[in-house]
């Protein structure tokens, strides 16, 4: 059976062996913190939904309804800006969708700067788009069997790339953009 981290007055009998102290708490929350840490996985009611900074978190999955503020802030957890995180994930396992868009007109009556989601569809488009990009680049190159093949075309592959103008960069830089945006729809089949 799974340990709890934080118990309550009402918890029975047979779950008080599984509740952390305060310290073991503490201990826990600084690994899950750190990015490099193999901790990377837990499974929260209450207390770190809201009032918990860990910028390198990037997916949460809801089968709590919430509403309004505590909404936003659960959100806010996974959607903080960290290096090259793209964005945050939030899987939606109860359908909260309404409330969050009561959430998001309050944000935006509260005059919040930016847009705080992004849709799949939207992500979608740009990796499309990035992904022509690299197949344009490397048009003149054999890379069709890239996946089979690798070490037999990555040479030829790369050569081609250093010979463009800025290709390097160029490729690096839409690498980059397709990574990010395929981070954000990763869970749409047609990416």
């Amino acid at each position: 059976m799974p340990r709890r981290a934080h118990g309550s007055a009402s918890d029975k009998a047979l779950l008080m062996p599984h509740i952390y102290p305060k310290e073991v708490r503490k201990r826990l929350e600084t690994r899950f913190k750190n990015p490099v840490d193999p901790f990377k996985l837990v499974i929260v009611r209450d207390m770190w939904l809201t009032g918990f900074d860990a910028p390198c978190l990037h997916t949460m999955y809801v089968d709590k309804p919430m509403r309004g503020h505590n909404l936003m802030q659960a959100i806010a957890r996974v959607n903080r800006v960290f290096k090259d995180k793209p964005g945050g994930l939030v899987v939606d396992y109860i359908g909260i969708a309404n409330e969050l868009t009561a959430a998001l007109a309050d944000y935006t009556q509260a005059k919040g700067r930016g847009k705080p989601t992004i849709d799949a569809r939207e992500a979608l488009a740009v990796l499309q788009e990035q992904m022509d990009v690299l197949h344009d680049m490397l048009h003149g190159v054999e890379h069709g069997d890239f996946r089979t093949k690798a070490w037999q075309l990555l040479p030829a592959v790369a050569n081609h790339v250093l010979g463009l103008d800025d290709g390097k960069k160029r490729f690096a830089d839409t690498v980059l953009a397709a990574s990010k945006a395929f981070a954000l729809c990763c869970t749409l089949d047609e990416a």
